[in-house]
């Protein structure tokens, strides 16, 4: 059984993010106020999206630079690369 989109985002988010290790993740943890992303971490966290989903650059585009939540992230991959 493949992992949904939320679930690798949600691992990656662990894995990238200062603030998501140890804490429980929704669509609504706020990308910087609940989990602490800087611009370095969040730019990681979008390079790791394109390379787990074999997403362009230029597809993710404002969807990822406009999200604030990891539900808008979710959100931008599934719209982009349904499963």
């Amino acid at each position: 059984m493949s992992k949904s989109a939320e679930q690798k985002i949600f691992t990656l988010a662990r894995q990238i993010l200062p603030g998501a290790a140890g804490q429980t993740l929704t669509r609504d943890s706020d990308l910087q106020n609940d989990l602490n992303a800087d611009s370095l971490s969040l730019v990681s966290l979008i390079f790791a999206i394109e390379e787990e989903f074999g997403l362009e650059s230029t597809q993710l585009g404002s969807l990822v630079t406009e999200s604030q939540t990891l539900g808008d992230l979710v959100s931008a991959v599934e719209k982009l690369k349904p499963e």
